[in-house]
């Protein structure tokens, strides 16, 4: 089975990644969501496809001071690029913020139960999303280890506040919903030293819009982040206490788009692995 049997092609909207899916054979416009443990579906959209909710189970742990009451669900099938899903649990929620911040309509986000039944290889300059089967081999010249919690990707990354001072190690979620930083981080590290440090350089401000409204914090640089092999210098950041799963201890914080929206990132959850590659080199299931 060739790569192209599998392929999408996806519009980078605000740093998302936007396809065409279905949900019961009806179109949706759909997010591939890595920071996402399930299939989350518009409460709005789950009526117009007659899809039955449960009772509320519980608020969301997405970003935002607000809070969100998840029911759910049981969708029969969801469709992206060729790749079938069925009896897909799940839970319906309000996304009307998320989509009047991205500035399109976000009727499903899609996360593990495409990520963890297939390999999911996102070429940010092609604009294309590539799945194969879980049992495909990934040819990358420096995997990134990953766990995983919830059905979450985690990578255990080190952060210098200072050049040349001392590292802090994190585990951040590899979260395609975070868009517009290289990584937000939050949780016990903003009392350490190197996070008050870090806090100091910066002015409060909002940063995002999460699942629970608007997120603030401060932006700042950091001299170093260093993910598997890969060292990024000067990098842009966000410092958050508003973001629930980093609060909670779930995670440190999260890596997001712009550390390699110029680079073909593969999501092999099968074996516990993260490729980021330019595209000139091999990233991906080998056919």
């Amino acid at each position: 089975m060739s790569i192209a049997d599998f392929g999408v092609h996806f519009r980078l909207d605000d740093n998302l990644v936007h396809v065409a899916a279905s949900v019961n054979g009806a179109p949706v416009s759909a997010v591939l969501d890595s920071g996402t443990g399930g299939v989350l579906l518009d409460l709005a959209a789950a009526e117009r496809l007659h899809v039955v909710q449960g009772a509320s189970s519980g608020s969301a742990i997405g970003g935002g001071s607000g809070s969100q009451q998840l029911f759910p669900l049981k969708i029969s099938n969801v469709e992206v690029g060729g790749a079938k899903l069925s009896n897909v649990s799940g839970f319906a929620l309000d996304l009307q913020g998320l989509s009047k911040s991205a500035g399109f309509p976000i009727e499903v986000l899609v996360g593990e139960p495409l990520f963890g039944s297939h390999i999911v290889k996102i070429n940010y300059p092609a604009r294309v999303v590539e799945l194969q089967p879980s049992e495909s081999s990934v040819t990358c010249r420096a995997p990134i280890p990953l766990t995983l919690s919830n059905g979450v990707p985690l990578a255990e990354v080190t952060i210098r506040a200072v050049k040349d001072g001392p590292s802090s190690s994190l585990h951040l979620i590899v979260d395609l919903g975070t868009r517009h930083f290289a990584a937000m981080i939050g949780g016990p590290f903003l009392k350490t030293a190197a996070g008050k440090t870090l806090l100091k350089t910066g002015l409060q401000q909002q940063i995002g819009t999460g699942t629970g409204g608007t997120i603030s914090g401060t932006i700042v640089r950091v001299p170093e982040l260093q993910v598997g092999e890969k060292r990024y210098s000067e990098l842009e950041v966000a410092l958050t206490d508003e973001v629930k799963a980093f609060e909670t201890g779930f995670a440190d914080g999260s890596l997001g788009v712009p550390l390699w929206s110029s680079s073909v990132v593969t999501f092999d959850y099968p074996h516990h692995s993260l490729c980021i590659e330019q595209p000139s080199q091999p990233a991906g299931p080998a056919t």
